[in-house]
């Protein structure tokens, strides 16, 4: 036996060297069948060994014991592995060397086997890469540190190379642009903008930035994914490689489209102070509490014949008049010193020409957010033609009064100085008060309903407030004191006020009585109207609300149909190669064959997954059968028990004679267990899961209600104890992608999938949900009056997929590469194959060769589709018999809403054993 470590199994020279230059820690050396192995002194010391052992033979056992424990056991897999397959080995691991310090290793070494297969030697060396995975961390913390940085900035930052191409962007930028990052990265503006004027725009003022090298800021009107528009304020800078030239561009926008708005509402509000203070009579001021200035608008020297806008706080006292100026400024730096706003007084202020006017003047404290006074803004009135028109109004009185004496109006005068009233007998006579009846205020209030008091005090106070001087027009119910009758009144009136205070208020009433009841009588015949009108509204909404939801879900299931016909053609060159690849190899690569494997197992978990798209677009390929759905239930039991779990309940509830439905078999039961793992998610504590059955004759009233068409109808009731559902997810449960479960938990397309199969085989589903007490959902089939009831066998029950017998077989498809795939999967199973892109050469090959025995053909293609290629090629050989393959076969296969029975179909896409299970199945005797 030649010794471990002979010259012909290492190069003693080459490890030298690698160990002279620092890159390499140890060498091994390990005879598989001995189970001996061999290690030199740089490596028992990374492995914390006596260093007497380099050069004798040692355990596997020994090595392992300075491994870090958390690497031990993917270490020992991957020597287990290499081992097994031999080749090359490579492992990174941490190793407590001699100092009790673990540093990280990589071990490279190759494991030959002999003629068996059976593992001989296993060599290496061990490379310390401590320093650079060290390094390899750091640069990945400050990536994601960098990268978090970016996503926190707020507003938008981004970076362009010299072409204007994105080269990133932070959570703002996905934001504004509308899309995911992988859609904008690498593309210019013009490529993903939607707007070429705003892309143009953006890219313009990009290169004008780039080629000046000149940091700018400047506002940029953009447009957001959903429309709005709005204003960003940018800054943008040359991005500069090592050597300082510009590279490209980086950049930051925050929307300042709030700002700009509040800028222009700030000018507005100026402008309209401007122009306020011009149009008013009344002489505008503000004073400035800090510094006492005081800036007056054009009415001081039109008023009062000032010539001047600015003065001051003292210069306005200095102009009120000597006995009233303590009072004056006594009261405003009250309110000022206060908590109060507002300020209010009459004096007298000295014009120009030396003359007094009196004035009526009002203020408003402006106050800082601490409460502090910081401007006082106010009006001073010129009450002198005022005081003129009193004497006037006294004589006007006087005239009112005589005047409402001779008509239907009442005249009530309330003197506040002396708390008395005047009432005219006409007024009294509303009352029902005799004339000679003295009057207060507290007969007044006396006399009116309970009911209206409270509102017709709260007016006259607000009447006679000098603060707030309102209009007293109100109509209140009076209780005759004398004879009890109840009258319905109109009442109006004004305060006259004199210095500050209100002194008088007065008015006139009516009898309102036959015009309020008039009123009473047509409100009466409006409620009625309306409540007609909202009924009616509530009806149309509700029919509107239901519509819009059918077209909604008209439309997202074109627009899944579609993309799932798509994913199957796709899919379908996908799974057919692997699936030829993997019948080639065998298990001759074991390693390529794992790999196969796992390809088409992620792509049949896409298929499933489309099958899904196209149950809600009601697009899928199906195969009813007459169907007894207690068999189908019972049948269920055993696959619904292992599903649900110890904790669940199972109990069927199956109706006696219940009538038989035509459905896809499978596709029900692929429904029910749906339904049956929905509702174990919903009872994490465990629960009762009842299906139950019924037959259900649903009448005209009731089908509207449930959205069904009337008739009779095979019911299956899917009901749990669970956490139930409340409104707002009900409202979206059928939503394909809508889900409650956590990311990775579900595709949100369960129930969509339901809702989709049920349509289209011509039944309903109903959801009722209460939250705390579970969830029913309810399915409706239509019955199906005669027919076999057992469904149609599994074709993947059959014990080995057939082969052909050399017949010829025309595969018809316009995409190349599932073409392509058919046909090499048809070769493979034994048949001979003839191929066409389309109808005009299968037609033509159709007539040239009389030995072909079946038709494969494509449902959807361009021009002439599947099934009118078959009819024409049935005419011709009227023996032929057709093979559909389809993604998405829309309602071309369609007989009355379901597949017609005599149709044969497999979907796309499909495997090597399904075909030649389908293709035999068709070409039998029974096809």
């Amino acid at each position: 036996m030649n010794p471990p470590f002979s010259s012909g199994r290492l190069d003693s020279e080459r490890v030298k060297l690698a160990l002279a230059a620092g890159a390499i820690v140890g060498t091994w050396f390990w005879d598989v069948r001995q189970d001996l192995m061999m290690v030199d002194d740089a490596l028992a010391r990374a492995f914390d060994l006596d260093p007497g052992v380099a050069g004798t033979p040692v355990r596997l056992e020994q090595l392992l014991a300075s491994v870090h424990p958390d690497d031990l056991p993917e270490l020992e897999a991957a020597i287990a592995e290499a081992v097994r397959v031999g080749g090359r080995y490579a492992h990174q691991y941490r190793t407590r060397n001699t100092d009790g310090v673990y540093r990280w290793i990589e071990a490279i070494g190759r494991v030959e086997l002999d003629a068996d297969g059976k593992a001989v030697d296993f060599a290496g060396v061990l490379i310390d890469i401590h320093e650079r995975r060290r390094v390899e961390g750091e640069r990945d913390q400050a990536q994601t540190l960098l990268r978090s940085f970016i996503d926190a900035a707020p507003g938008v930052v981004y970076a362009k190379d010299r072409q204007g191409r994105m080269l990133l962007g932070n959570r703002g930028t996905t934001e504004l642009i509308g899309r995911p990052p992988e859609t904008y990265i690498g593309h210019t503006d013009a490529e993903f903008l939607a707007d070429p004027e705003q892309a143009a725009a953006v890219m313009a003022a990009d290169e004008r930035i780039m080629s000046s090298g000149e940091t700018e800021q400047l506002e940029e009107e953009v447009s957001y994914a959903d429309g709005r528009r709005a204003c960003w304020l940018s800054t943008k800078a040359p991005l500069r490689d090592a050597s300082g030239a510009v590279v490209g561009l980086i950049g930051t926008s925050i929307d300042i489209t709030d700002r700009k708005a509040a800028e222009a509402r700030h000018r507005e509000i100026e402008e309209r102070y401007r122009l306020a203070a011009q149009a008013t009579n009344d002489a505008i001021w503000d004073w400035r509490i800090a510094d006492g200035t005081v800036v007056w608008n054009e009415a001081l020297g039109t008023l009062f014949g000032h010539g001047r806008t600015g003065t001051d706080a003292q210069w306005w006292l200095d102009h009120i008049h000597s006995e009233d100026r303590a009072r004056v400024e006594s009261d405003i730096h009250d309110v000022i010193a206060g908590k109060e706003s507002a300020w209010a007084t009459e004096y007298r202020f000295r014009r120009a020409d030396g003359s007094f006017a009196s004035v009526l003047d009002r203020g408003t404290v402006l106050r800082d957010a601490a409460g502090a006074p910081v401007r006082m803004i106010g009006a001073m009135l010129d009450l002198t033609a005022s005081r003129a028109a009193e004497a006037a109004l006294a004589e006007s009185e006087e005239r009112l009064r005589l005047a409402a004496e001779a008509s239907d109006l009442g005249f009530w005068d309330v003197d506040l100085v002396h708390d008395a009233m005047t009432w005219s007998a006409r007024t009294k006579a509303m009352f029902g008060m005799s004339v000679d009846v003295e009057v207060s205020l507290q007969d007044f209030y006396a006399s009116l309903h309970p009911d209206d008091r409270d509102a017709i005090r709260a007016a006259f106070e607000a009447a006679s407030d000098p603060g707030r001087r309102a209009l007293y027009d109100v109509e209140y119910r009076t209780i005759g004191r004398d004879d009890g009758v109840v009258r319905w009144i109109a009442a109006k009136g004004r305060g006259l006020f004199e210095a500050g205070r209100c002194i008088r208020v007065v008015g006139v009433v009516m009898d309102v009585t036959a015009r309020r009841m008039s009123d009473a009588r047509l409100h009466e015949l409006n409620e009625r109207l309306e409540s007609r009108v909202r009924e009616e509204v509530a009806e149309r909404t509700r029919v509107e609300e239901a519509l819009r939801q059918s077209q909604k879900m008209e439309a997202v299931g074109q627009l899944t149909g579609g993309i799932a016909h798509d994913f199957n053609n796709m899919l379908a060159a996908v799974i057919g190669p692997l699936d030829l690849l993997a019948s080639r190899i065998g298990n001759d690569d074991p390693r390529a064959r794992r790999y196969i494997d796992t390809a088409i197992d992620g792509a049949s978990r896409a298929a499933q997954l489309t099958q899904r798209l196209l149950a809600f677009a009601r697009r899928q390929p199906l195969q009813p059968v007459a169907l007894d759905v207690n068999r189908l239930v019972a049948g269920m039991r055993d696959l619904l028990a292992h599903s649900l779990g110890a904790s669940i309940q199972l109990e069927t509830v199956p109706a006696e004679a219940v009538w038989r439905t035509h459905v896809d078999a499978n596709q029900l039961e692929n429904v029910i267990l749906n339904l049956a793992v929905n509702a174990r998610d919903a009872m994490p504590g465990g629960g009762r899961l009842t299906i139950a059955t019924a037959n259900c004759d649903i009448e005209s009233d009731a089908a509207d209600a449930q959205g069904l068409s009337p008739g009779q109808y095979v019911r299956i009731s899917v009901s749990d104890t669970g956490s139930g559902m409340p409104p707002e997810v009900m409202a979206q449960a059928f939503d394909p992608f809508f889900t409650t479960k956590q990311i990775g938990k579900g595709t949100g397309l369960g129930l969509s999938q339901v809702y989709g199969f049920l349509k289209q085989s011509a039944g309903h589903v109903r959801l009722r949900s209460v939250v705390g007490r579970g969830t029913v959902v309810d399915l409706y089939l239509p019955r199906l009056a005669d027919g076999a009831d057992a469904p149609l066998p599994r074709l993947a029950d059959a014990a080995a997929p057939p082969r052909g017998q050399h017949q010829r077989v025309l595969v018809v498809d316009d995409d190349p590469a599932v073409r392509q795939v058919s046909c090499d999967a048809l070769s493979e199973l034994g048949y001979q194959v003839l191929a066409a892109d389309g109808a005009a050469s299968a037609l033509a090959l159709l007539d040239t060769h009389p030995d072909i025995a079946l038709l494969f053909t494509d449902v959807v293609m361009p021009d002439v589709n599947g099934p009118q290629l078959a009819d024409r090629a049935r005419a011709r050989r009227p023996g032929l018999k057709v093979l559909f393959v389809t993604g998405n076969s829309g309602n071309m296969l369609l007989s009355d809403g379901v597949p017609d029975p005599a149709v044969h179909v497999i979907g796309k896409p499909f495997t090597l054993d399904a075909l030649a299970m389908r293709v035999a199945a068709v070409l039998g005797p029974d096809g």
